[in-house]
């Protein structure tokens, strides 16, 4: 709210901020984890070998989604608990750490390099799903906006971890996961909204399969994959020119939602869709120095897919499926992380067989370019499932009507008191709508109110039950749109 009037949609408040500043953290740590310190520090291993030992990662990363989405049935489950974060933190610094041994010259065998890289991606899988969680925490005003400016910050962050000197690249990584499960704990706890997830029963609208969705997720997936593979074995100059390409590619949605320009995401995505495969198309035929601009095209590719597809589950959970985020997500990451995880397989297999870059990797490479095609003309999104309430990059919602002559806490003692009488909430229940309506989650509640945890979920539960609404954030926007009359 500015002045009581109007609702930028624009501003960046003080959570977001800090927010986008944790998840750009976990990009930068992801960047340098996944696809920098082992292409710099094992290079005297065979190329085949080194593909075959980050394909861990990916394997981590599917394998994480899929445990957090069985984790997530159990009520009780709570990745903002120190115990998670812990755990968190623990399988994201093992990669580091076991590359600054290695830049040490200690000799690091093989297989506990690749359960290092595994335990690297299920603690990416649960960090990617917390921060998204988060973010429909902290009042973000657009999720698009949130997933591009973190996925550029992190690209900048790689560029920064890349450029030092060799030796402290893995301490820069280590601190990119401090800092990011730090913050991730701080706005586990300060978040003004949706602190509370809905009582237990309560989540209607839960995930299901949908066959113009996931399909397509995959075969992106795949391409992304090989492509991944192919700068990962160009060595570390391709490799840190084409992850650069992160930094335009999320950029552009950047721009897109800090101009409130409404661009459908079906749209974007077939904007990608031509991007990528024209790059793949072009590879057999095009010279070692085209061949890496395709390569940087589909990267880019990548972070806007990455930062429009972040923001359109994180949207829907909040806004149609009333389930918190980190219930959700996890089911639909899964799909993208599976294909992923084929592309980068299958590449190393050709590796093996024919060497890198060989003519049989640009064939499969080709032939996955029209596959990609031919599933997304197949499964493409319905309008249904990219409708205008969750589908568009940068639209801003128009604000309720405000009386010009009410101060801020005027018009919200005067909102809550206009819901609270048409809905028939007790007094007790308009003293703790306000609560909410602030973003005050149940323990602040019951200590500024002296009454019982119970007494509190029990008020809490009527109000949710009295407005039909399952999440704090949908309440706190019910309120600030609540109209009100001069």
């Amino acid at each position: 709210m500015d002045d009581g009037k109007t609702v930028d949609m624009r501003r960046i408040g003080a959570m977001e901020l800090l927010g986008i500043g944790g998840f750009s953290c976990f990009f930068g740590w992801m960047l340098v984890s996944y696809y920098w310190l082992f292409a710099e520090f094992i290079q005297d291993t065979p190329v085949a070998e080194r593909d075959a030992i980050q394909l861990f990662v990916f394997a981590g990363l599917a394998l994480g989604y899929l445990s957090l989405h069985l984790l997530a049935k159990n009520s009780r489950f709570d990745p903002f608990r120190l115990s998670a974060l812990a755990t968190d933190a623990a399988l994201a610094l093992l990669l580091p750490i076991a590359a600054l041994f290695l830049g040490l010259g200690v000799d690091v065998p093989s297989p506990v390099l690749c359960v290092v890289n595994l335990c690297a991606g299920l603690g990416g899988a649960s960090l990617t799903v917390s921060w998204l969680d988060a973010s429909s925490r902290i009042r973000v005003k657009s999720f698009p906006r949130f997933t591009s400016l973190s996925l550029v910050g992190g690209g900048a962050l790689f560029v920064l971890a890349a450029i030092v000197p060799e030796a402290v690249q893995p301490v820069f990584c280590i601190v990119y996961a401090l800092l990011s499960v730090g913050l991730l704990r701080f706005a586990g706890e300060r978040a003004e909204g949706n602190a509370d997830a809905p009582p237990a029963g309560s989540c209607k609208n839960t995930w299901e399969f949908t066959w113009e969705i996931e399909p397509s997720l995959v075969a992106f997936g795949i391409v992304f994959g090989l492509t991944f593979v192919y700068l990962f074995n160009s060595g570390q100059q391709d490799v840190l020119v084409g992850l650069l390409f992160v930094i335009p590619g999320a950029g552009l949605i950047a721009v897109l939602a800090l101009s409130g320009k409404a661009v459908g995401i079906t749209v974007m995505q077939r904007v990608l869709l031509c991007i990528t495969v024209l790059a793949c198309l072009s590879m057999p035929f095009a010279t070692e120095a085209i061949q890496l601009a395709c390569s940087c095209l589909v990267v880019a590719s990548w972070a806007a897919f990455v930062s429009v597809n972040y923001a359109f589950i994180v949207k829907k959970s909040v806004e149609r499926w009333d389930t918190p985020v980190f219930r959700q997500a996890p089911a639909r990451l899964v799909f993208s992380a599976l294909g992923f995880l084929v592309g980068w397989g299958v590449a190393t297999g050709m590796t093996m067989a024919y060497g890198a870059h060989s003519d049989a990797f640009m064939i499969v490479r080709l032939c996955m370019a029209f596959v990609l095609v031919a599933v997304v003309m197949l499964f493409f999104p319905s309008k249904e499932h990219h409708a205008p309430d969750g589908g568009t990059i940068g639209a801003r919602e128009p604000a309720a009507p405000v009386p010009s002559n009410l101060s801020e806490k005027e018009l919200f003692e005067r909102r809550c008191a206009a819901v609270a009488e048409l809905y028939q909430l007790s007094p007790r229940e308009t003293d703790i709508l306000k609560f909410l309506a602030k973003g005050r989650n149940a323990a602040y509640i019951q200590g500024k109110l002296t009454i019982s945890p119970h007494t509190v979920k029990s008020h809490i539960y009527s109000i949710y039950r009295k407005l039909d609404i399952h999440s704090q954030q949908k309440l706190m926007d019910f309120v600030e749109e609540f109209p009100v009359e001069d």
